[in-house]
């Protein structure tokens, strides 16, 4: 059980504190509302070029890392496609030095223009060797653009290409900053060896005064609903053939999702799962199968991903593993296999509060998706699923006509 205090400040910053004595640590959280999904489609990849962008020095502080450096302690930051979220490990007794680093560049950034064209080439360099210059590099970005029509689950972080981000410039950086990083679209989370009676004075004489913006826009583009199977082919310079199969379906906040994770492991998630164990050890049709959710708040995919062995067809192998998706049928049998997913995610829930700064995190991440109480009922989310839920949204979900299927072929 992971236990907090929470306190909203008048510009509307919230803050999440949770105590913890064992550590002489305190882990701080600071998570902004904002993910690659809120960006322009003309300039995407903005909010990851920003992640960056932020280490460059705010109006007061001109070197971020130096102080966390001299303290011992360490901090980083990702972007998704529904938040950005930086995070520090200090010693308990240096805790205002977080405060100050992350107050100050909330409140105004430098914004100097030689690090921003740093930045831009880092974030550059970064498209190029992770996306571009690998084998499969690009193999996600093509497929979020095919399953997607309109939805600004479109693009990756990374963005959709490297021209995106060579015409960011600075006005474009001023009205990002000013629109999404604000008190108001952030959770501020304190986690280790703290008391909510000190934390919350401090937050409030840091982070006070730091005014707020109009609230974000929630207008977000929603793909209408998918009445025929697409299919999509690509050849590329790599070693072997990539299927990937894709259903569009709910929301990170709706109890559907839980059933659906639970699902992708009955049929995906490592080696004694229907899948693996029919089309990878007893057919040997593919040499890797796996399922798993996507975990965006807007709009998951659940994904179906493997490569074919050899001799066999990209296509076979789609036919054979459709074939037996439609067909796959519920029983009472199936009850001892739910279970034991159960206790699986049971025991990965509780692998994730060991370190203090996964337990940080999750309440940043659940008080910015709803509110971090969320975090307390996961369990009983996951455990409450039963045969007749699974049966209802597996035979709402896995129909030919809303599939999606991506053939990645290696060239010839």
């Amino acid at each position: 059980m992971i236990s907090f205090k929470r306190f909203v400040l008048d510009n509307g910053l919230r803050v999440i504190v949770h105590e913890d004595r064992s550590t002489p640590f305190v882990s701080c959280n600071v998570v902004y509302n904002v993910g690659s999904k809120d960006e322009n489609p003309d300039f995407t990849g903005m909010a990851h070029l920003f992640e960056h962008y932020m280490f460059s020095g705010s109006k007061n502080i001109p070197d971020y890392d130096l102080p966390l450096q001299r303290i011992g302690a360490v901090n980083n930051a990702f972007t998704s496609q529904d938040i950005t979220q930086y995070y520090s490990i200090v010693p308990a007794n240096n805790i205002e030095i977080p405060f100050w680093l992350e107050s100050d560049r909330m409140l105004e950034l430098a914004f100097n223009e030689r690090q921003l064209e740093v930045q831009k080439n880092v974030v550059s360099e970064e498209f190029k060797e992770n996306f571009l210059n690998v084998p499969f590099g690009d193999m996600w970005l093509v497929f979020n653009d095919f399953i997607y029509d309109k939805m600004p689950y479109k693009w990756l972080p990374i963005g959709k290409s490297l021209d995106h981000i060579a015409k960011v410039d600075m006005p474009l950086m001023k009205d990002f900053y000013y629109r999404y990083y604000r008190p108001n679209n952030a959770v501020l989370v304190l986690a280790g060896n703290v008391s909510a009676d000190d934390m919350f004075p401090l937050a409030d004489k840091w982070f006070g005064s730091i005014p707020a913006a109009a609230p974000k826009s929630t207008g977000y583009c929603f793909d209408s609903p998918q009445v025929a199977e697409r299919r999509l082919t690509v050849s590329r310079e790599v070693p072997y053939d990539m299927l990937i199969k894709g259903w569009k379906c709910c929301g990170r906040l709706d109890d559907d999702y839980y059933a659906l994770d639970l699902i992708s492991d009955l049929f995906g998630s490592g080696h004694s799962s229907y899948l693996y164990k029919k089309f990878v050890l007893e057919e040997k049709l593919f040499v890797e199968l796996t399922a798993y959710i996507t975990e965006n708040l807007l709009s998951n995919v659940f994904i179906l991903i493997g490569n074919p062995a050899e001799g066999v067809t990209i296509e076979e192998a789609d036919k054979r593993l459709s074939d037996f998706l439609y067909a796959f049928q519920y029983d009472d049998n199936i009850a001892s296999d739910l279970q034991k997913v159960k206790n699986k995610v049971e025991s990965s829930l509780l692998a994730n509060e060991i370190r203090l700064d996964d337990r940080a995190s999750a309440l940043g991440v659940a008080e910015t998706f709803s509110h971090a109480e969320t975090v307390l009922d996961r369990r009983e989310k996951y455990f409450a699923v039963d045969i007749a839920q699974l049966q209802r949204v597996s035979s709402d979900l896995f129909l030919p006509e809303t599939s999606n299927t991506l053939f990645y072929k290696a060239k010839k």
